[in-house]
């Protein structure tokens, strides 16, 4: 037998003076009439108590070792079953109660896996997913909603840091919490359309559908979110594809058909003429080409740019590939690459081939820009700061293309990524250039979540800095 509390104490003091009080108030009561001495009903009510009191510590001891059983298993529900003495009675109800904590702790088990089988099917759908009360509170969330929010990295790693915030702390937008009010107020589904701005602007749909009755868990609403940002972009991107491309070819193939027509006519026979316009025709057909060819590689970019690449990439190994393959056209013009990489120097996080196609694009227009018998320089170090345009904490890398040419005027930096936007348009025609080339580098960068910066004085060349996220550890 355990050790007696104070309070099981006073509870048998209790039980044994209980029932003594009858006995008590006839022996007190014939005391008074005269019937016994009062020496004597003194003595008579002592061994009713103690009579009592035996019956008590030997029968309902047992039920007060119950009492503190089931007071313990409140809070452990594996607490140990007390020993019992004498009790039959006693011993049945004990039996009925470790009976029952059996069934609950079976029930709980059955609870708690039906729990993790729910929330194991929410972690499996691709799409965000959220159910909410009807105080608009998060009951619970999926992973794709947690990563979403960028809530994935929390203490309680199944439910993330949205189990039990309001809809307005998670989803700032007016249309989706009206939409979610109706659904409760009027019990019908609805639906809205919201933006999340950063780190790469995204579109959802929001599904919001009602249950009929609230669940025992408080789930009232079911929250869907369907990602419907590449379908926009594909919309966008083909009218944008349908205008930009008729405006920049137009001129080319005007130029092609009006040769052909000469070619057809007055200058039939002429050989020199002949030549002369074939040679001209290839060039505007191969900037044809070479417009059509990076209006597609930056269509296939901006349709993955909601998607952040996870390859750990060597970046001296691709600036050396990079500043390699334009070795001939440097030549040509008489510009030197020189390449500085900081030994050691951690990869960066991202795509190999995008990111090649970056630093293609920014080589080649300071080579051309730079102008001839000058330089380009490649630095390549860790920065432990980041721009204000990068999302994101903590160091990363800084990748610099600097060229010492003529420079961009300041009135011009902020629309350099512009599609089809030029400083010099018939310089950037006799170029080669096709006016999409730092538009592609500024959507690979946003998809890296990265940042692009330019700073440049006119007469003393231009740096473009590339800011990408680093493999760390």
């Amino acid at each position: 037998m355990g050790q007696t509390s104070p309070a099981s104490l006073r509870r048998l003091a209790a039980w044994a003076v209980g029932p003594c009080l009858p006995a008590w108030a006839v022996l007190l009561g014939l005391g008074l009439i005269g019937r016994l001495s009062w020496p004597t009903a003194l003595i008579s009510c002592l061994v009713v108590f103690l009579l009592m009191a035996v019956v008590v510590l030997s029968r309902l001891a047992d039920f007060d070792r119950i009492i503190r059983y089931s007071e313990d298993l409140l809070a452990n529900p594996d607490a140990p079953a007390p020993l019992l003495q004498t009790s039959a009675t006693a011993q049945r109800l004990l039996a009925s109660l470790t009976a029952l904590r059996k069934l609950w702790a079976d029930r709980r088990e059955e609870a708690d896996a039906l729990a993790t089988s729910r929330q194991d099917i929410l972690d499996s759908l691709p799409d965000p997913f959220f159910l909410l009360d009807r105080r608009r509170r998060v009951v619970s969330a999926n992973a794709a909603a947690r990563l979403l929010f960028d809530l994935e990295r929390t203490t309680d790693q199944r439910m993330g840091g949205l189990t039990g915030r309001d809809l307005a702390g998670v989803i700032r937008d007016p249309k989706v919490l009206e939409a979610a009010d109706l659904a409760l107020a009027q019990n019908r589904k609805t639906e809205a359309q919201f933006t999340l701005p950063a780190p790469v602007e995204h579109t959802f749909g929001a599904l919001i559908v009602p249950l009929s009755a609230t669940a025992q868990n408080g789930t009232a609403l079911i929250v869907a979110l369907h990602d419907q940002t590449e379908r926009l972009k594909m919309d966008r991107m083909r009218a944008d594809f349908v205008a930009n491309a008729s405006h920049e070819l137009r001129t080319p193939l005007a130029s092609v058909l009006g040769f052909i027509e000469t070619l057809r006519g007055p200058a039939r026979d002429d050989t020199k003429a002949r030549e002369e316009f074939l040679e001209i025709m290839l060039k505007q057909a191969n900037r044809m080409t070479r417009l059509i060819d990076d209006l597609l590689s930056l269509s296939r970019i901006e349709l993955r740019e909601h998607t952040r690449p996870t390859e750990a990439v060597d970046m001296e190994a691709l600036l050396r590939g990079a500043a390699e393959l334009l070795d001939r056209q440097a030549k040509e013009r008489r510009v030197t690459i020189t390449l500085n990489v900081t030994p050691g120097l951690a990869p960066a996080l991202g795509d190999a081939q995008e990111l090649s196609q970056v630093f293609h694009n920014l080589i080649s227009n300071a080579v051309k820009y730079g102008g001839e018998q000058g330089r380009v320089e490649l630095t390549a170090e860790k920065s432990d700061t980041r721009p204000p345009s990068m999302p994101g904490r903590g160091p990363c890398l800084k990748i610099s293309v600097r060229d010492f040419g003529e420079g961009i005027p300041r009135e011009h930096i902020p629309r350099l990524t512009e599609r089809f936007y030029r400083v010099d348009n018939a310089r950037s025609r006799e170029l080669g250039g096709t006016g999409l080339g730092l538009a592609i580098v500024k959507h690979i960068t946003n998809r890296h979540r990265g940042a692009l910066t330019v700073d440049s004085d006119v007469g003393k060349g231009a740096t473009f800095t590339v800011y990408l996220p680093m493999v760390v550890g």
